[in-house]
């Protein structure tokens, strides 16, 4: 039996799609269905059922799935330990919210890099809905959700936390002096937000919309970073998780709103999909980043 073919199967069984699979390897189709026959053959079973060009796994290939995922990762181990630096030459598919992306691929990451050289990240920005519309696809490897909590049969949730969110001003407003705020005294103000339809701020408007109130921001953006230091310069509110604002807030740059009766809460999720193989490369991602949410974020 081939590594090769079981590394094929593989690609065909998460992407549910010959077609798919070929583009990702980087082969023709005709390879693809070769190396997939020459392992039915050799295992005298069918592995995929192709019925009106879907191609889904028979009882017989969700069980061989499970034991290539474990081949794999067994030949991955002993490449590693005998100096083979090629196991790591695909990059890990890394799909997060552009709020997160420059605390996670910050400063720590070099220092995660320099460990690990030869893992791979590439990194794809999107909201929620096309993150998990990605890795449904099987086009990214893993996810960062910063939104509400995700729960779903088909997904492995590596690490999570939930998260506060602050309405933010300088640390001079005239808003930090005042009590009892509500949220319509907030909209008399100018709003720096994060693009609509962007996690909390979709949280955010729906949560407005239920009172039959609306923002128009003076600046919109998916940059939270850019976000904080116009709030830090004066002038406006912003909405912001705690993992961007903590720093400028323990500085005393800015100070936290209570707002009553408007308390917003997201989690973060570091996500990928049952059925993907965890590659060695994708498990040291992975216990990276579980680390720098618990610790860092």
């Amino acid at each position: 039996m081939e590594i090769r073919c079981l590394n094929t199967f593989i690609q065909v069984a998460e992407r549910g799609s010959f077609t798919r699979a070929a583009e990702a390897l980087n082969y023709t189709q005709s390879t693809v269905s070769s190396q997939i026959k020459h392992l039915e053959t050799e295992l005298n079973t069918q592995l995929f059922e192709r019925i009106n060009h879907t191609v889904t796994l028979t009882d017989t290939g969700r069980a061989l799935l499970v034991r290539a995922h474990q081949i794999l990762t067994l030949v991955d181990e002993v490449r590693t330990a005998s100096g083979d630096e090629s196991v790591s030459n695909e990059p890990v598919r890394f799909a997060m919210a552009p709020s997160v992306c420059s605390v996670m691929m910050g400063k720590t990451y070099l220092t995660f890099h320099k460990m690990f050289p030869h893992v791979l990240v590439k990194i794809l920005e999107a909201d929620t809905e096309r993150m998990l519309e990605m890795l449904n696809q099987n086009d990214v490897d893993l996810v960062f959700l910063v939104d509400r909590r995700e729960f779903h049969s088909d997904y492995i949730v590596a690490s999570e936390k939930k998260e506060a969110v602050h309405f933010v001003v300088r640390h001079d407003s005239e808003l930090c002096s005042k009590k009892n705020l509500r949220i319509e005294d907030l909209l008399q103000y100018p709003f720096f937000l994060s693009e609509k339809g962007i996690s909390y701020r979709r949280i955010f408007d729906e949560r407005l919309a239920e009172r039959n109130l609306t923002v128009t921001p003076m600046v919109e953006m998916g940059n939270a970073q850019l976000l904080l230091e116009l709030v830090e310069l004066g002038g406006g509110i912003s909405l912001l998780p705690d993992y961007v604002t903590r720093k400028s807030h323990r500085e005393g740059k800015i100070r936290y709103l209570d707002v009553e009766q408007f308390e917003i809460e997201i989690w973060r999720q570091l996500i990928y999909h049952k059925n993907k193989w965890v590659s060695p490369a994708m498990r040291k991602v992975i216990d990276y980043c579980s680390e720098v949410s618990e610790n860092q974020l």
